[in-house]
């Protein structure tokens, strides 16, 4: 009877063991190492639980840990669970390990567009050179045009305009709402060709209200957005850093009634992107209701007399 207890009591905690390497958690994290330029990053922690870098690195070693700094016998490192494993690569396991002096991840050369993602559920660190997409598009039922009562588009999708000064951000403005006798009301996702996939960009969880986004996912299930609120809108998307940010410019009642005058001195239109309320860029500004991004990137609309 006891030898039959002690069993149940092995198989409990091996089972429990088991789980827990399944469903590893972290409180955070950080990259260290020589190939990280300005000392310990911390990761960003996305809302499935993986934990993204996007950022620059130099050619040398880098470790991944669960403190800011080292502390004996607390930090563990995530170490490649084989040498010489290079931190770009298509899924690599990782071990953990209080040991400082185990080797890390291996960073080849420098650049500025380096990505990796932690993922704790299988223990594995993924890696790239993130590339500029060439352009990205609003698909699906929230925005005039975009779908009929049966499917959405592909030929209706809304472009965004790419920023001059950083190929990674693109800019949307335009109408959003919940429109009848369309498939799917009020939903989108964001593409990255004009038809579905491979490139494609959705919120971690369905339904997620435009307003509140503020990070994104590339790939993984086809989750869409959602607008609660019809108007106008602007959406900044940055595809680097996988963020996305909202503003209804106006609510479909207060489209007159909302602007602000602003002077525009002669000087700063050099310095200022300018649009009219379709979301086509002007050269210059001119008399009535405009949108213009100041060089904070930050975007206004004015009424311009």
């Amino acid at each position: 009877m006891k030898k039959s207890l002690f069993h149940i009591a092995l198989t409990i905690v091996l089972l429990l063991s088991i789980q827990s390497l399944k469903a590893q958690q972290f409180n955070a994290l950080w990259a260290t190492g020589s190939a990280i330029p300005n000392g310990p990053q911390q990761l960003t922690r996305r809302p499935d639980g993986q934990y993204r870098f996007a950022g620059v690195l130099m050619q040398g070693e880098l470790k991944v840990m669960t403190t800011e700094y080292y502390q004996e016998g607390v930090t563990q490192f995530l170490k490649p669970q084989l040498i010489d494993s290079y931190l770009i690569n298509n899924g690599l396991n990782y071990v953990l390990t209080t040991d400082a002096s185990q080797p890390g991840w291996v960073v080849s050369f420098k650049e500025d567009t380096y990505r990796f993602l932690v993922d704790p559920s299988n223990r594995i660190i993924r890696g790239e050179l993130m590339l500029p997409w060439n352009e990205l598009f609003v698909a699906g039922s929230a925005f005039p045009g975009g779908s009929n009562n049966i499917e959405w588009d592909r030929n209706a999708m809304s472009p965004f305009i790419r920023d001059h000064n950083n190929p990674y951000v693109f800019t949307w403005i335009g109408e959003l709402g919940v429109y009848e006798d369309v498939v799917e009301p009020g939903r989108f996702k964001l593409e990255g060709q004009m038809t579905w996939g491979p490139r494609e960009m959705h919120p971690f969880t369905q339904d997620e209200d435009i307003l509140v986004a503020s990070q994104m996912r590339q790939g993984g299930d086809d989750t869409k957005w959602h607008v609660s609120q019809k108007g106008n809108y602007i959406i900044t998307v940055d595809l680097f850093n996988e963020t996305i940010h909202a503003e209804l410019i106006a609510s479909a009642r207060e489209e007159e009634n909302n602007s602000i005058d602003l002077p525009i001195q002669r000087n700063e239109i050099s310095k200022q992107t300018f649009y009219d309320l379709c979301g086509r860029r002007i050269s210059t500004p001119k008399q009535g209701i405009i949108l213009y991004r100041q060089t904070d990137g930050t975007i206004r609309k004015v009424m311009k007399r």
